[in-house]
């Protein structure tokens, strides 16, 4: 029999039934990303109502959540670890009084944090002061109050001993140090070791008598995911640490491994969402308190651990809903929702494919949306691509995850900042009131030489030349 005789033959194809309900679901069905009908606990439509659209959230029980997360593990690991709680990071008054509240300490990079934390009842002695460029008022405040001054650089080392002088004081200082852990290298700020030049600091302060060296500090980057780099940056940190000790009568009380360490949100481009490929707290302390467990008794004394987290503590505890003002056919087949979040107060944008959801699915057919701001600009583009429910104008959408450096680095650009609220089960409190015309303009002042009776009557007419 021949191998053409072995086939069976030929059927005609017959049409089956799909099981009842599969054809009833919307187009993109299993696309659909789930609504988000509250925030904190609270109905987004209700809030909207209360306190306008944009509006920024802050889910108090959440950011407490996650400092009593973080201070675990690495208590949990290393019993004298301190959080010093990255001020720049979210400005918001509310949130580091809440984050003090929980035990912080202050991290800041400036004279305006400074004062911030000690408004909010942070004493000199608990407030770790970086940066790059601090004032010689800032300088001389923090080593009258006590703060942890770590040294950035040549010209700050020579200035500290002056003003040290000038007070007659000694001042403990910590160095900052810069390594190679990865590319491109974080090499802007303090002294590099592999050249030497760490050394040589240490060297110089160790034989200046205004001042005491006791601490190193490094900060790693920022948006780190590996917990690998802290591992090898500490590992960097215990070895020069317990060679100063040897080669300069010195004893390094502490070590301060700053802060970097990353959330959820994904970056542009990258091929995994950010919740696939970010460590866990849990992980984070493994990487940095190993290390330092191995190598303690090559320190004359066990050093207190610093840490300076900012992102991981407020990022996934706030929220930015907004409204979509208009929907518009784009060249090509992609519609552009026009929303009133700009990137003048979202500009994580530039950094972020936030999450988002829609506040209430209407079943419509999921369509690709290029979410654009209110801002006359055309790079005002809060996400590329996103895929959502059929928009119209007045729909509700939450973007998720934006606690991080979105106050701290927003900005008065054609539209001003919204009103700022905080959400806890026994209800919300407006935080920080949306800017005003006048709140914006007050500290401008009109020459004289340009006030006519066409502007005699305006609000910066009003007001004294000066």
């Amino acid at each position: 029999m021949s191998e053409d005789q072995n086939q069976p033959p030929y059927a005609s194809p017959e049409l089956y039934g799909l099981p009842s309900g599969v054809t009833e679901r919307a187009p993109g069905a299993e696309r659909r990303i789930e609504a988000q009908a509250k925030v904190a606990g609270h109905a987004v439509t209700e809030l909207v109502e209360r306190f306008g659209s944009p509006l920024y959230v802050i889910d108090e029980e959440s950011l407490r959540g996650a400092y009593r997360r973080l201070s675990s593990a690495f208590r949990e690991e290393w019993p004298d670890t301190i959080i010093g709680s990255s001020v720049k990071t979210n400005y918001l008054s509310a949130v580091q009084a809440i984050l003090r509240s929980e035990g912080a300490w202050g991290e800041v990079v400036s004279g305006f944090e400074y004062r911030l934390c000690r408004d909010l009842g942070i004493p000199g002695n608990e407030i770790l002061f970086n940066g790059p460029w601090k004032t010689d008022d800032d300088i001389r405040l923090a080593i009258e109050e006590g703060a942890t001054i770590n040294l950035d650089g040549d010209d700050e080392l020579e200035r500290v001993i002056r003003h040290a002088r000038d007070m007659g004081r000694v001042v403990p200082v910590g160095l900052r140090l810069n390594m190679q852990v990865n590319y491109p290298p974080w090499d802007k700020f303090g002294f590099k070791l592999e050249s030497g030049h760490a050394l040589e600091a240490a060297r110089l302060v160790t034989a200046a008598p205004e001042l005491e060296l006791c601490g190193l500090h490094m900060h790693v980057g920022t948006y780190i995911p590996d917990p690998g780099f802290y591992g090898r940056a500490v590992e960097s940190l215990i070895a020069f640490g317990t060679r100063l000790e040897r080669e300069l009568d010195c004893t390094i009380a502490h070590l301060d491994i700053g802060g970097g360490y990353a959330t959820r949100n994904t970056l542009h481009d990258t091929m995994l969402p950010g919740e696939a490929i970010t460590a866990t707290a849990e992980e984070y302390a493994a990487a940095i308190c190993g290390p330092l467990r191995r190598a303690a008794r090559q320190f004359k004394k066990k050093p207190r651990l610093f840490i300076e987290p900012g992102r991981i503590l407020v990022d996934e505890a706030a929220s930015m809903i907004t409204t979509v003002r208009a929907v518009k056919r784009m060249a090509g087949q992609q519609k552009a929702a026009l929303i009133d979040c700009g990137v003048h107060i979202l500009p994580t944008s530039w950094w972020y494919d936030h999450e988002l959801r829609p506040v209430e699915d209407k079943g419509g057919a999921i369509e690709d949306y290029r979410l654009v701001g209110p801002l006359c600009m055309q790079i005002d583009v809060v996400r590329k691509s996103v895929e959502l429910p059929a928009l119209t104008a007045g729909d509700l959408l939450v973007i998720q995850d934006v606690g991080a450096y979105n106050f701290s680095q927003s900005m008065q650009f054609i539209y001003m900042r919204p009103n700022y609220v905080l959400a806890n089960a026994s209800g919300v409190e407006l935080i920080r009131e949306a800017e005003s015309d006048e709140y914006v303009r007050t500290p401008e002042r009109l020459p004289a030489h340009l006030i006519n009776d066409e502007t005699s009557g305006s609000f910066l007419a009003g007001r004294d030349a000066r």
